[in-house]
Parts: C-alpha cells; sequence; structure tokens
C-alpha cells in the first residue's frame, strides 16, 4: 500500500487538492477508485483511505483506519556532515540516514570541503529524496535538514542541551582511541560529526578537542565520508 507524508491536516473524510499529488496518484501510480492509500503528517500517527472519487482537481478519500506505528527509533542521532564533493553523495547520506532513522541533518562546509554550490533548486531535490525514503521505510518523523555555509559557533559543544537532551558529540576520525558501540549504548541521544573528503583541518581538530568532542574511530578501516555516519549511527540506534 503507498504511503504519502503531506503536510496538510489530514481529516476523518477530506479531498485532495494538491496538484502535484494528484498528478503522481493519476499520471504515475494510475490509482483506481477503490483502491487504498496511507497518509501521514507530524502527529506520529497515519491515516487510511479509501478512494472514493478521482477528477482532474481533487480526489475524495473515505476515511478506513488510523494506526500509531512503533517505527521510531528509541535513540536519537543528529549527523553533522561535512559538505562531500559531489551531489550523489549528499542524496546517498539522506536516502539512507531517514532510512536508518536519523532525527537531523547538519550539513555544513569545512575547511576541506571541496565547492559544491547548493542551490535552491537542489535544495528542493533533496528534501524531496528525504520524504521518499521516509514514505518508503516506513517512518513517521521527517527529520530538520540544516544548509550551512560554516558550523555555528554555539554547536561547537562537548555537551549540547536541545529541547532538555543532552547530545553527546562525537568526532569519526582516523584518529583516537578505538571505540565499541556498546561502550555508547547508555547514551539516548548523540551528534555524530564526518569528515569531508580531505578529512579534518588542524584548526578544526584543535576547536573540536578545546570544547571536548570525543574523537573515535570504529575499528581499523576508514569508511568514505558518505557511510561513516550511516554505519555508525545504524550501529548506536541498534546496540
Amino acid at each position: 500500500m503507498q504511503r504519502f507524508f503531506v503536510t496538510f491536516p489530514l481529516h476523518i473524510d477530506m479531498s485532495i487538492t494538491d496538484t502535484d499529488m494528484i498528478h503522481q496518484l493519476t499520471r504515475v501510480l494510475r490509482i483506481q477508485v477503490g483502491e487504498n492509500i496511507v497518509l501521514f503528517s507530524w502527529d506520529g500517527s497515519e491515516m487510511e483511505y479509501s478512494v472514493s472519487w478521482i477528477d482532474k482537481k481533487s480526489i475524495q478519500l473515505r476515511w478506513m483506519s488510523q494506526k500509531y506505528p512503533n517505527t521510531e527509533p528509541k535513540k536519537k542521532i543528529e549527523l553533522y556532515q561535512a559538505m562531500p564533493n559531489k551531489y550523489e553523495k549528499i542524496e546517498y547520506i539522506l536516502q539512507k540516514g531517514v532510512e536508518i532513522g536519523i532525527t537531523r541533518f547538519v550539513f555544513f562546509r569545512s575547511d576541506r570541503s571541496q565547492k559544491l554550490l547548493i542551490t535552491p533548486t537542489k535544495i528542493e531535490r533533496f528534501e524531496s529524496i528525504a520524504r521518499e525514503a521516509l514514505e518508503q521505510c516506513g517512518g513517521l518523523v521527517m527529520p530538520e535538514i540544516v544548509w550551512n555555509e560554516k558550523i555555528p559557533d554555539q554547536y561547537y559543544q562537548s555537551t549540547l542541551w536541545i529541547n532538555w537532551e543532552l547530545i553527546r558529540h562525537i568526532v569519526l576520525d582516523t584518529t583516537g582511541n578505538t571505540v565499541r558501540l556498546r561502550d555508547m549504548e547508555s547514551y539516548s541521544h548523540m551528534g555524530l560529526w564526518v569528515w569531508p573528503e580531505g578529512g579534518w583541518s588542524e584548526s578544526e581538530r584543535s576547536k573540536m578537542m578545546d570544547n571536548g568532542f570525543i574523537f573515535a574511530r570504529f575499528g581499523e578501516r576508514v569508511l568514505r565520508t558518505e557511510t561513516a555516519g550511516i554505519v555508525i549511527g545504524f550501529g548506536f540506534i541498534n546496540v
């Protein structure tokens, strides 16, 4: 059954008038009267509807049921991702990150990030990829996606409180102590910092160390920038 994340309020019986969604349902998916779809927004539930009428300007839906799936991770990961050198890597990070349950993405241009122009059109595409990943994986909460030219100074705190929750910041690197994920199983909210292809600069390392960040490497192999946060994040969520 097709799932769709929407930004408009859901009601018991309702009409879809969004032109893009009508096009997707009627022209791309070829949905027919009598078929069922699932809509979800921001409240942690999903609503199943039956299509009762279709015309050029609207699709009429009849409410069938409401569910509260248990698909959101109990632990939270915020991914602080230095900008990679290709758009395809950003797409991969967002797609796989949403699938495993990362709650917030903060992309920033580090000292050794290559110049990659992030236009409004590109951001719209990235958000579309994140939304499609959420619809596919069964998740319910759309993560926040933030874009920064430089990382704001207030992020450089070893223990940062957000919404009354303590975030522990871990810098993924080729240096530092080897860490096992089970050593972090007591953490409930983690910020993972991932280097660009050129690695962290000495000034970035110094700033992070001065603020008490934990530098860690997980095993002896060096992961790519587009896979490091996904692999370690998935392991942390499921440890």
